[in-house]
Protein backbone atom coordinates (compact mmCIF):
# COMPACT_ATOMS: atom_id res chain seq x y z
CA UNK A 1 0.00 0.00 0.00
CA UNK A 2 3.08 2.29 0.46
CA UNK A 3 4.72 1.75 -2.46
CA UNK A 4 1.55 1.84 -4.67
CA UNK A 5 -1.22 4.04 -2.77
CA UNK A 6 1.18 5.82 -0.87
CA UNK A 7 3.18 6.69 -4.45
CA UNK A 8 -0.38 7.84 -6.01
CA UNK A 9 -1.28 10.08 -3.04
CA UNK A 10 2.31 11.41 -3.47
CA UNK A 11 2.07 11.86 -7.22
CA UNK A 12 -1.35 13.70 -7.81
CA UNK A 13 -0.43 16.28 -4.63
CA UNK A 14 2.66 16.97 -6.71
CA UNK A 15 0.80 17.07 -9.96
CA UNK A 16 -1.39 19.96 -8.06
CA UNK A 17 1.39 21.77 -6.69
CA UNK A 18 3.97 21.41 -9.27
CA UNK A 19 6.17 19.67 -6.87
CA UNK A 20 9.37 17.71 -8.14
CA UNK A 21 8.72 13.82 -7.38
CA UNK A 22 11.99 11.59 -6.73
CA UNK A 23 11.33 8.20 -5.76
CA UNK A 24 13.84 5.75 -5.13
CA UNK A 25 13.70 2.31 -6.94
CA UNK A 26 15.84 -0.93 -7.14
CA UNK A 27 17.58 -3.66 -8.58
CA UNK A 28 14.49 -6.01 -7.24
CA UNK A 29 12.36 -4.12 -10.60
CA UNK A 30 14.58 -6.63 -12.38
CA UNK A 31 13.75 -10.32 -12.74
CA UNK A 32 15.18 -13.75 -14.29
CA UNK A 33 14.80 -12.57 -17.58
CA UNK A 34 16.81 -9.07 -17.16
CA UNK A 35 20.27 -8.96 -18.45
CA UNK A 36 22.73 -9.33 -15.72
CA UNK A 37 25.38 -7.37 -17.11
CA UNK A 38 26.03 -3.48 -18.34
CA UNK A 39 21.93 -3.84 -17.85
CA UNK A 40 20.43 -1.05 -19.47
CA UNK A 41 18.18 1.50 -18.41
CA UNK A 42 15.36 0.72 -20.27
CA UNK A 43 14.71 -3.40 -20.46
CA UNK A 44 13.12 -6.15 -19.34
CA UNK A 45 11.63 -6.08 -16.24
CA UNK A 46 9.78 -8.99 -14.17
CA UNK A 47 10.37 -9.06 -10.57
CA UNK A 48 9.30 -12.13 -8.67
CA UNK A 49 8.49 -10.44 -5.68
CA UNK A 50 5.92 -7.97 -4.61
CA UNK A 51 8.56 -5.56 -4.01
CA UNK A 52 9.91 -5.65 -7.00
CA UNK A 53 6.48 -5.19 -8.75
CA UNK A 54 5.20 -2.16 -6.65
CA UNK A 55 8.90 -0.16 -7.61
CA UNK A 56 7.75 -1.32 -11.52
CA UNK A 57 4.54 -0.05 -10.90
CA UNK A 58 6.37 3.54 -9.16
CA UNK A 59 8.70 3.85 -12.29
CA UNK A 60 5.93 3.33 -15.26
CA UNK A 61 3.34 5.63 -12.87
CA UNK A 62 6.13 8.56 -12.80
CA UNK A 63 6.60 8.35 -16.58
CA UNK A 64 2.68 8.31 -17.04
CA UNK A 65 2.18 11.45 -14.95
CA UNK A 66 4.83 13.04 -16.46
CA UNK A 67 4.30 12.07 -20.00
CA UNK A 68 0.44 12.97 -19.25
CA UNK A 69 0.41 15.94 -16.79
CA UNK A 70 4.16 17.31 -17.27
CA UNK A 71 5.08 16.57 -14.05
CA UNK A 72 8.83 16.31 -13.05
CA UNK A 73 9.68 12.56 -12.09
CA UNK A 74 12.69 11.26 -11.43
CA UNK A 75 13.79 8.00 -10.46
CA UNK A 76 17.42 5.96 -9.87
CA UNK A 77 17.45 1.81 -9.29
CA UNK A 78 19.79 1.61 -6.38
CA UNK A 79 21.64 -1.71 -6.20
CA UNK A 80 22.18 -2.96 -2.83
CA UNK A 81 24.14 -0.09 -0.72
CA UNK A 82 25.81 -0.58 2.05
CA UNK A 83 26.15 1.70 4.90
CA UNK A 84 26.26 1.59 8.51
CA UNK A 85 22.99 1.14 8.62
CA UNK A 86 21.62 -2.41 10.38
CA UNK A 87 20.84 -4.72 7.60
CA UNK A 88 16.43 -4.78 7.01
CA UNK A 89 16.39 -8.20 6.13
CA UNK A 90 16.83 -7.09 2.12
CA UNK A 91 18.52 -10.00 -0.34
CA UNK A 92 21.48 -7.62 -0.73
CA UNK A 93 21.83 -7.41 3.18
CA UNK A 94 23.91 -9.53 3.58
CA UNK A 95 26.72 -7.13 3.00
CA UNK A 96 25.82 -5.16 5.27
CA UNK A 97 25.14 -8.09 8.11
CA UNK A 98 28.59 -9.73 7.06
CA UNK A 99 30.45 -6.74 8.76
CA UNK A 100 28.47 -7.02 12.08
CA UNK A 101 28.85 -10.37 12.22
CA UNK A 102 32.64 -10.43 12.04
CA UNK A 103 32.68 -7.70 14.52
CA UNK A 104 30.35 -8.81 17.01
CA UNK A 105 30.75 -12.86 16.32
CA UNK A 106 33.79 -13.69 14.47
CA UNK A 107 31.44 -15.74 11.97
CA UNK A 108 28.75 -15.03 9.43
CA UNK A 109 25.94 -17.56 8.30
CA UNK A 110 25.20 -16.55 4.64
CA UNK A 111 21.75 -17.24 3.11
CA UNK A 112 23.23 -16.92 -0.48
CA UNK A 113 25.73 -19.09 -2.13
CA UNK A 114 29.40 -18.21 -1.72
CA UNK A 115 29.54 -17.43 -5.64
CA UNK A 116 26.00 -15.13 -5.77
CA UNK A 117 27.58 -12.06 -7.47
CA UNK A 118 25.00 -8.92 -7.07
CA UNK A 119 25.99 -5.19 -7.49
CA UNK A 120 26.35 -3.08 -4.66
CA UNK A 121 27.24 0.73 -4.08
CA UNK A 122 28.38 2.44 -1.03
CA UNK A 123 25.84 5.17 0.69
CA UNK A 124 27.94 8.39 -0.13
CA UNK A 125 27.70 7.08 -3.99
CA UNK A 126 24.26 6.74 -3.30
CA UNK A 127 23.57 9.51 -2.21
CA UNK A 128 25.42 11.53 -4.39
CA UNK A 129 23.49 10.30 -7.00
CA UNK A 130 20.34 11.71 -5.44
CA UNK A 131 21.54 15.20 -5.23
CA UNK A 132 23.07 14.65 -9.33
CA UNK A 133 19.65 13.56 -10.35
CA UNK A 134 18.04 16.27 -8.40
CA UNK A 135 20.31 18.99 -9.76
CA UNK A 136 20.11 18.31 -13.49
CA UNK A 137 18.31 20.16 -15.56
CA UNK A 138 15.01 18.39 -16.64
CA UNK A 139 15.52 19.23 -19.95
CA UNK A 140 18.70 17.12 -20.02
CA UNK A 141 17.19 14.32 -18.82
CA UNK A 142 16.57 11.42 -21.50
CA UNK A 143 14.18 9.48 -19.37
CA UNK A 144 12.78 9.25 -15.99
CA UNK A 145 14.42 6.58 -14.51
CA UNK A 146 18.02 5.41 -14.43
CA UNK A 147 20.21 2.89 -13.01
CA UNK A 148 22.99 3.40 -10.71
CA UNK A 149 25.76 1.14 -10.39
CA UNK A 150 29.11 1.22 -8.09
CA UNK A 151 30.77 -2.53 -7.91
CA UNK A 152 29.72 -5.93 -7.43
CA UNK A 153 31.24 -8.95 -5.51
CA UNK A 154 30.20 -12.39 -4.08
CA UNK A 155 30.20 -13.27 -0.34
CA UNK A 156 32.81 -15.58 -0.30
CA UNK A 157 34.93 -12.37 -1.99
CA UNK A 158 33.47 -9.78 0.62
CA UNK A 159 34.61 -12.89 3.43
CA UNK A 160 38.29 -12.97 1.99
CA UNK A 161 38.86 -9.34 2.38
CA UNK A 162 37.64 -9.43 5.34
CA UNK A 163 39.63 -12.61 6.98
CA UNK A 164 42.82 -9.48 5.81
CA UNK A 165 41.72 -7.69 9.23
CA UNK A 166 40.08 -10.39 10.97
CA UNK A 167 42.02 -13.63 10.10
CA UNK A 168 39.76 -15.81 12.16
CA UNK A 169 36.75 -14.80 10.38
CA UNK A 170 34.52 -17.29 9.44
CA UNK A 171 31.20 -17.96 7.25
CA UNK A 172 29.25 -20.65 6.76
CA UNK A 173 26.18 -21.14 4.25
CA UNK A 174 22.69 -22.09 5.08
CA UNK A 175 21.71 -20.99 1.84
CA UNK A 176 17.73 -19.61 1.62
CA UNK A 177 15.89 -20.84 -1.49
CA UNK A 178 13.83 -18.09 -1.38
CA UNK A 179 16.80 -15.19 -1.09
CA UNK A 180 18.79 -17.63 -3.49
CA UNK A 181 16.04 -17.41 -6.12
CA UNK A 182 15.56 -13.51 -6.11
Amino acid sequence: RINCQGLQNVLEVSKQHAVRVFVPSTIGAFGPTTPRQNTPDITIQRPRTIYGVSKVHAELLGEYMHEKFDLDFRSLRFPGVISATKPGGGTTDYAIKIFYDALARGKHVCYLRPDTRLPMMFEEDCLRSVVEVLEAPEEQLTRRTYNVAGMSFTPDEIAAEIRKVIPSFEIEYDVCPIRQRI
